[in-house]
């Protein structure tokens, strides 16, 4: 049941979830169901909320970057300053090699370990006319995947990944005098030794956390997720390697304050919040609809194409 804000008290919420394809070709394999077997996906949001809420479109987030400029309802965004914008990957063959591994080489598959590595940063100012906030954003991942190699044409190459990690964190500072600065923090890590999934339509153990603060008062960022999609003859069903990832829901006080579609580019925010609050909703909204990677371990298979 959804539960408003009424007041703000301190509440910081950790959030533990399923999410990520340990094989890199699942990725690519969920995509393709999704474009040839279902209708698009929508975001539900509870009516409860949507009735006590005011949905804005946002524009500007898809197409050409350069002079990019997002806006929806009363907010716009100056132009987005991208800054360094850096990936790489490094692979290196192991000397020494476990049991296993010497199996594979009778059937001529080696293996080699991958490290795959990405960062970026933006900065923007936001205002409804009224109130205004600076924005300075960074995006972190990295990750360590062992390869599989071979000659044989019908077996071809394959890779899994190890372990990742993933970081978001942004300051948002109100232009206003004697204002508290605020610091946003998304993060999301997988480690093979501690997933417990063995299903293919299982998400495999990965730690979440997400998480706005000005020191006084915390929002929860929770991640939405989608189970089942409709295909193009009516039928329900599954998504293949467990639920995609939808949009996020922001919560202030234990009460849902926003919610953000990143499948459709839509901003709902809570009619019954004070100006300034709703700008600093709207920055940290519109920070999360633009970092590059959203569903992390979908977008991580993007790094080397």
């Amino acid at each position: 049941m959804i539960k408003m804000k009424k007041n703000l008290t301190n509440n910081r919420t950790v959030g533990k979830t399923r999410a990520v394809l340990t094989y890199r070709y699942m990725g690519t394999l969920s995509l393709l169901l999704l474009l040839f077997s279902c209708t698009t996906a929508k975001l539900s949001v509870p009516e409860k909320f949507s009735t006590q809420a005011t949905r804005m479109p946002v524009k500007g987030i898809n197409g050409w970057q350069v002079g990019q400029k997002l806006s929806f309802g009363t907010y716009t965004t100056s132009t987005i300053k991208r800054g360094w914008d850096f990936s790489s990957s490094l692979q290196y063959t192991k000397f020494r090699i476990r049991p296993e591994e010497a199996v594979l080489k009778v059937f001529d598959i080696s293996t080699d370990n991958n490290i795959n590595k990405q960062r970026s940063k933006f900065q923007y100012s936001i205002s409804d006319g009224n109130n205004i906030a600076e924005v300075f954003a960074t995006e972190k991942f990295s990750e360590k995947q062992l390869v599989y190699k071979s000659n044989n044409p019908w077996i071809g190459n394959a890779s899994k990944t190890k372990k990742y990690d993933y970081a978001f964190t942004a300051a948002i500072l109100p232009v206003e005098k004697d204002a508290e600065p605020w610091s946003l923090v998304l993060v999301n890590s997988y480690d093979i030794n501690k997933d417990t999934a063995h299903g293919i339509f299982d998400r495999p153990y990965v730690e979440e956390e997400g998480y706005a603060t000005n020191g006084k008062d915390n929002i929860a960022i929770r991640p939405l997720r989608i189970e089942k999609l409709t295909t193009k003859s009516g039928r329900q069903t599954r998504v293949f390697g467990g639920k995609m990832l939808s949009g996020y829901e922001l919560q202030w006080d234990g009460g849902v304050v926003a919610i953000i579609d990143i499948l459709d580019n839509n901003l709902w925010i809570y009619n019954d919040l004070e100006p300034k609050e709703k700008m600093i909703l709207s920055a940290i909204s519109s920070a999360i609809l633009l970092k590059k990677m959203q569903d992390v371990e979908k977008d991580r298979d993007q790094l080397d194409k």
